[in-house]
């Protein structure tokens, strides 16, 4: 696995670096890691929400250029909707569309995947948790 970086167009300053280590520790968090391949960053792509696909932290609107540890399947997703969410409804964090380990009902292999991984049952995922106690 790579060392978290951030998008080639991203400023490096110490707020980019600040959320890329967030950002970094959340993808691990959910399952997912950098693509092995590099992608084609969108040209002329600035902060003004061009929404390309990135390799590297693209910032939270951007999407960023991701593989689903879990079932094997690139991704492009916004850190916004991985990260945590607080306040009046907090949204708890979820697997990507099209992920064959959503819910409650697939707990069992979603607990078991991440253990075949090496990878720690996050907090947040009860169900999982639950599966792997049992």
């Amino acid at each position: 696995m790579r060392a978290p970086y951030l998008s080639t167009y991203l400023p490096d300053t110490l707020r980019n670096r600040e959320s890329l280590t967030a950002a970094w520790l959340r993808m691990l968090e959910l399952g997912y890691t950098t693509r092995a391949e590099s992608v084609d960053e969108p040209e002329g792509c600035t902060r003004a929400r061009c929404a390309g696909v990135h390799e590297g932290y693209p910032g939270s609107e951007h999407r960023w250029a991701l593989r689903c540890l879990l079932c094997l399947v690139d991704i492009e997703v916004f850190y916004s909707h991985m990260r945590e969410r607080k306040g009046k409804n907090p949204a708890p964090p979820r697997r990507h569309k099209g992920c064959k380990f959503p819910g409650p009902a697939r707990a069992a292999a979603r607990a078991a995947r991440y253990v075949e991984l090496g990878i720690a049952v996050p907090a947040w995922d009860k169900d999982a948790r639950a599966a792997l106690a049992a």
